[in-house]
């Protein structure tokens, strides 16, 4: 039995959230850590939080956009099994990275 191929934007916007997640966890450790970016992206829209969430959703779309753009606008090809692994593999270390940093913080 053939099994329909991926879109290239299912594959291209999911390899963006795994890894538009491990970077929100960089952003969780960089602003913890550092409390002039903190008060950086607080100046930029008025509280961390929010110009935080709009840099991830920023990067989501773009990655995706260029991502979808590989391959001769095809997009990435890998299968539906390799794109489930990327994105539980990309949450789960993301997941990971701010738990251990909170465990082991000051």
């Amino acid at each position: 039995m053939d099994h329909p191929s991926l879109s290239r934007y299912t594959v291209s916007f999911g390899l963006s959230a795994a890894l538009s997640s491990v970077v929100n966890a960089l952003l969780v450790v960089a602003k913890e850590k550092s409390p002039a970016i903190q008060a950086a992206m607080q100046r930029i829209t008025g509280h961390h939080w929010v110009t935080h969430s709009a840099f991830v959703i920023l990067l989501f779309g773009f990655l995706g956009w260029l991502f979808a753009r590989a391959n001769g606008g095809h997009g990435p090809k890998i299968s539906a099994n390799a794109l489930i692994g990327a994105i539980a593999g990309g949450v789960a270390l993301a997941g990971a990275m701010i738990v251990a940093f909170y465990l082991m913080a000051d």
